[in-house]
């Protein structure tokens, strides 16, 4: 029979609240391999979200961030700009949308589209580059994808979703550089799609010529989460307003917010708030 003071020390023992799992808090790896896309060394973030552990038998879904103009991977992060950590922090720990790694590419200028002409380098590809590497060295579903993009990645985003309907869930665009017909007012537009523009290119690869040719029904594209600023300037405000109206043709689920705002990152962060939980269901 246990003794008094064993029996006293086994109710203690039982009554102890159970130490809590330490969690892995969220984090940012820094990753480098070399890219056949283009022809040398290039850079991604990975994001982990809070509770990330290598071989635990979970595979989160994944989310790709795209840049603008101008800018970097890092962006999105950065405290003056994205400031997406604290966003992701809190909207996870309150359950409002579930864990995801997020991959931030450097896709310099390129438009985040493969080049027509020479050197024909592929900032398209580039992208389904840094999927495939983040699948082989992360806990990442791939076929539970969304992709995201501002400026010159809300292109890129709305490019890369509409040419392969079934890779993204979900594609959102901030005031995404949505062109009706090929540019030719920076150096990069004609480096692109060429000048005059090839149209077959510009066919295949501009995300509103895609819907265009397209008829209601006949293409299952993934759901599009639109934004632009009232005073956003150089056409991006129409851009996004005829994208959505043509989207609404062709029968294509989408969301358009417009903000009273203008081109800026301090835009931008604010529709963190909106397009998150937007996003959610489709990456369950």
């Amino acid at each position: 029979m246990l003794s008094n003071l064993a029996l006293l020390l086994l109710l203690m023992l039982s009554d102890a609240p159970t130490p809590a799992r330490p969690t892995t808090p969220a984090h940012i790896v820094a990753v480098t391999f070399t890219s056949k896309a283009l022809s040398g060394e290039r850079r991604y973030l990975a994001w982990l979200p809070p509770g990330y552990r290598q071989d635990a038998g979970v595979d989160y879904p994944v989310v790709v961030l795209l840049h603008g103009l101008g800018g970097e991977g890092g962006d999105w992060f950065d405290a003056e700009k994205g400031d997406l950590r604290p966003t992701l922090d809190r909207l996870m720990r309150d359950k409002r949308i579930a864990p995801f790694v997020a991959l931030a590419p450097d896709g310099d200028n390129g438009y985040w589209t493969d080049h027509f002409r020479a050197p024909r380098e592929g900032y398209g590809s580039f992208i389904d580059e840094v999927l495939a590497n983040a699948d082989a060295r992360f806990d990442i579903a791939v076929e539970r994808a969304a992709i995201v993009g501002v400026s010159m990645g809300g292109h890129g985003a709305m490019s890369r979703a509409f040419m392969a309907p079934g890779r993204y869930r979900a594609v959102v665009s901030l005031s995404g550089a949505l062109f009706d017909r090929p540019p030719t007012h920076r150096p990069i537009y004609k480096k692109v799609w060429g000048f005059p523009a090839d149209r077959g290119h510009w066919a295949a690869t501009s995300p509103m010529a895609i819907v265009e040719r397209s008829k209601p029904g006949d293409i299952r594209l993934p759901a599009v989460f639109l934004a632009c600023g009232r005073v956003d300037a150089d056409r991006f405000l129409d851009w996004n307003t005829e994208a959505a109206q043509l989207l609404t043709a062709r029968g294509i689920a989408h969301e358009l917010v417009l903000t009273e705002a203008g081109h800026t990152w301090t835009n931008w962060r604010s529709l963190s708030e909106r397009w998150l939980p937007w996003m959610a269901p489709y990456l369950r």
